[in-house]
């Protein structure tokens, strides 16, 4: 076994949580907060439709320059010398991307046409929550909430 030299750090190793898979109604969940959660919408009589797992497009497709021609849509063949169409780019110069897309626990419309976006969190946020919970505010202008389950309360954030 290897000695820690003095003043040395130890490797940190990042912390994973680790939901278990639950099933409700035939719907799968991620984890065990989020079909407790579900089950309290079910009961609510001022709901009128729970959709699980809506998905918003937070960044729309788009291109970039081909990095290995630079745009131009050729490059040098390495075994010719000769100038050949990119095969990256496919002679176009521009690659497509797909954007990103931003899936919440729960849209919620309620009887009188409400409509809220909901996401249960059973512990930390990733580091990218913040910047993603953002991007999807600003492209469907509304408010995502985040439910926590704060002993045996729900609290809304």
């Amino acid at each position: 076994m290897r000695q820690r030299q003095k003043g040395a750090r130890s490797v940190r190793q990042p912390r994973q949580f680790v939901s278990k898979m639950v099933t409700v109604d035939g719907i799968e969940f991620d984890s065990a907060t989020e079909a407790a959660y579900y089950k309290l919408l079910k009961k609510d009589p001022a709901v009128k439709d729970i959709e699980v797992q809506p998905q918003f497009q937070i960044i729309e497709r788009y291109k970039v320059a081909c990095k290995r021609c630079s745009g131009t849509g050729r490059q040098v063949s390495i075994k010719t010398g000769n100038a050949i169409k990119c095969s990256l780019c496919r002679g176009i110069g521009e690659r497509e991307k797909p954007g990103a897309v931003y899936t919440a626990d729960f849209r919620v419309t309620f009887l009188d046409g409400y409509e809220e976006i909901l996401d249960v969190k059973g512990g930390p946020v990733t580091r990218d929550f913040p910047l993603r919970r953002k991007l999807l505010e600003q492209a469907i202008g509304k408010e995502l909430i985040v439910v926590r389950l704060k002993g045996k309360e729900w609290v809304r954030e």
